[in-house]
């Protein structure tokens, strides 16, 4: 039998066992340590012709972009943009971001979408060159409205 005798397995498997739980419980920590206020991921300006969501997350995943989707759903929904005319005109700027999952890609497409459906617009701009290259081998350059800098996204939306 590889590894002794069952009694040395079973200790060995109750050791990796604590090893386990203690670095659970590690990670536990850290992640209630490192857990961030949902708004720390993005600040929202508001604009005369829009909404502004500056990305302030370097990484963009599962977590980040539903937390990011929530907020901007909010801040765009909201009393207050749609009395300034600017509801569902969304300027995403993302040059802060290093890291674009695929669910970030998805949150998007969603929100994307979901401006469409408002009658409103949403351009992505600050992109960096290894994400505008992502952009390109998902084709997603061509659904969505991508400009180089805030200052011309802001043309974009007139």
């Amino acid at each position: 039998m590889r590894g002794g005798s069952r009694r040395e397995q079973g200790k060995i498997g109750i050791e990796i066992g604590k090893r386990i739980e203690r670095r659970s419980q590690r990670v536990r920590f850290c992640y209630t340590c490192r857990t961030m206020a949902d708004g720390a991921y993005l600040t929202i300006v508001p604009h005369a012709s829009c909404l502004i969501a500056h990305i302030t997350s370097e990484k963009v995943g599962a977590r980040e972009s539903q937390i990011i989707e929530q907020e901007i759903k909010a801040a765009a929904g909201g009393a207050t943009s749609s009395v300034a005319g600017r509801k569902w005109r969304i300027v995403m700027d993302l040059k802060d971001v290093t890291m674009l999952a695929s669910m970030g890609l998805g949150m998007l497409v969603s929100m994307h979408k979901l401006c469409a459906a408002e009658g409103g617009r949403l351009v992505v701009c600050g992109l960096r060159e290894d994400i505008l290259q992502l952009m390109k081998i998902t084709h997603l350059e061509r659904i969505l409205k991508i400009a180089v800098d805030r200052e011309a996204a802001l043309k974009i939306m007139g």
